[in-house]
């Protein structure tokens, strides 16, 4: 039973030391390819809610 309980706890615990290792490893070959390449990270950019809207308005004459 004692057994039984450790292996619930410890096989998911593992589980996600594994992912979130995997996911380290994935962003920092992402870095590394984007520096490799010249790609700067986009940010994100805010756009008005009145550009969005003549946007959709402009779509919609079409």
């Amino acid at each position: 039973m004692i057994v039984y309980y450790i292996l619930s706890v410890l096989i998911p615990i593992a589980i996600l030391i594994y992912v979130i290792g995997s996911l380290s490893t994935i962003k920092y070959q992402q870095k590394m390819i984007m520096k490799h390449l010249g790609i700067e990270e986009e940010t994100e950019k805010l756009i008005p809610n009145e550009q969005i809207e003549k946007e959709l308005e402009d779509e919609l004459l079409k």
